[in-house]
């Protein structure tokens, strides 16, 4: 089998991203449907908002490609936000999607994904790694869970 290769995203991925984000958003959108917007494929805004990340200065986008096939992509954004003086400054790296193709699923492309990640945010100067994931996704739980991430804070909400 032919490895897969963790490198950052081209402008010429960007076709790629975009399919693998509408195949994670249709995922987010049956289960959080009042959150999820449903994407279309070919979404110009979709494709600006990839390409906005992969050309900030703060943040990256990682790709994973499997012969000349990209199978994955990791975003990820470091802040210090402000916070009160009761609460420690610190530099975070965030992970906004991870997504791996329904066909390289439990292959240990994510793993590769969210190692890479982990590297980066370290050479960024981040001194912790967090994400968002909602309730519904319990395979993702569980693959987060299995690398090391614990809930630290539980974020509520209810449709006013």
């Amino acid at each position: 089998m032919t490895p897969v290769v963790i490198r950052a995203a081209l402008t010429q991925d960007l076709p790629a991203l975009c399919r693998l984000s509408d195949e994670i958003n249709h995922e987010h959108h049956a289960g959080a449907p009042d959150v999820f917007v449903l994407s279309q494929p070919g979404d110009e805004a979709t494709q600006a908002w990839w390409h906005s990340a992969m050309s900030a200065s703060d943040s990256v986008v990682l790709v994973a490609q499997h012969g000349d096939q990209v199978c994955g992509f990791i975003s990820a954004k470091v802040t210090e936000p402000p916070v009160p003086p009761f609460i420690r400054a610190r530099r975070e790296a965030r992970i906004g999607t991870i997504v791996v193709a329904a066909s390289h699923r439990r292959q240990g492309v994510g793993e590769q994904l969210l190692g890479a990640a982990r590297a980066w945010a370290k050479a960024q100067g981040a001194v912790t790694l967090y994400l968002q994931v909602f309730s519904f996704n319990e395979s993702a739980i569980r693959f987060y869970e299995k690398h090391g991430l614990t809930v630290q804070s539980v974020f509520m909400n209810t449709p006013l």
